[in-house]
């Protein structure tokens, strides 16, 4: 028996509802498998941010493929983490306090309607898995390269894991993450001396089969390899990119890039201008490293501190 909360799943079987915790205004949709035989125990989460789509359809269509006979050890599959996002098509966050659910964990038992998701998930859900695989893709006005996540650690075997997991989704671009992106799920459950990994493939919020496949393969051939499913893993090849620096909008204004997701850029290179209400050029921004466009905002619109792009070498 696996208990979840208010779910428990019975040896050998696999059940589906809703995870209700006492401080949330919405409950969350679960569907959890215990397996046949004892062994890992892993999570696998989409819909943080509620208008990535893909990641949202491809934990969906993995939660109704598996079964227990599949399984090795436990899953729980949790395919709209950010409901109120979800329905609200809220770009980057909740559109009740409007915090990016992905900076804020651990969270706060009685803070902020993000903040309370975050906290429950940490300790309810974080604190009973081994590995933690989060899907993202590109938000509504994101578009993006697919690229994979994973957290720098003074836990050096425990980084290599991550990095490891993280080169196994069939995605070409591996990121080691510093401090860009503190309060993410995946630097949450590094935290407690465990593996998380962010998987990003889809954009602007297109429901894209092709990358809702590779997300679904990816983690796949992640659970093959960590022994939840049973198969032999394949390895391709991947490059290891050990910055994700980050522009974001130093004034309000219309953004025009300069570059396109996937190009290769050098250090000084002419990244893309914002302009005011009248057309006219306030500010331009520049490469300050070499690296390779991961994402890019295509938003017209832009604000102060909005992110315009990242760039990964």
């Amino acid at each position: 028996m696996w208990t979840i909360n208010n779910l428990v799943v019975n040896r050998d079987d696999k059940i589906s509802g809703f995870l209700h915790f006492p401080t949330l205004e919405h409950s969350i949709p679960a569907f959890m498998i215990n397996g046949k035989e004892e062994g890992p125990s892993v999570l696998i989460m989409a819909g943080v941010h509620g208008c990535e789509y893909t990641s949202i359809d491809a934990a969906l269509k993995l939660a109704k493929e598996l079964t227990s006979n599949d399984i090795v050890g436990k899953l729980i599959i949790l395919p709209i983490v950010n409901i109120a996002s979800f329905y609200k098509r809220s770009i980057y966050v909740h559109p009740k306090d409007e915090k990016n659910l992905n900076r804020v964990f651990p969270g706060k038992e009685h803070g902020t309607e993000s903040e309370k998701i975050a906290f429950w998930l940490h300790k309810e859900i974080f604190s009973h898995v081994d590995i933690v695989l989060d899907l993202h893709g590109g938000d509504m006005i994101e578009a993006l390269v697919p690229f994979t996540i994973y957290q720098m650690s003074e836990n050096l075997q425990l980084m290599d894991e991550a990095q490891k997991i993280a080169s196994l989704f069939g995605i070409p671009y591996v990121v080691k993450s510093e401090s860009q992106v503190m309060g993410s799920t995946y630097s949450a459950v590094n935290s407690l001396g465990k593996i998380g990994v962010i998987a990003e493939a889809g954009q602007q919020g297109i429901l894209d089969e092709y990358s809702s496949k590779l997300l679904q393969d990816g983690t796949k051939n992640v659970l093959k390899y960590i022994g939840v499913l049973n198969g032999d893993f394949k390895e391709e090849p991947v490059k290891n990119l050990k910055t994700f620096e980050w522009y974001r909008a130093s004034i309000q204004g219309l953004w025009y890039p300069a570059v396109e997701i996937g190009s290769e850029v050098k250090k000084g290179e002419i990244l893309g201008q914002i302009k005011n209400v009248f057309g006219e050029t306030e500010t331009e921004i520049y490469a300050e490293v070499d690296g390779v466009v991961l994402f890019l905002v295509t938003s017209l619109a832009i604000n102060v501190e909005d992110p315009l792009l990242a760039l990964g070498d």
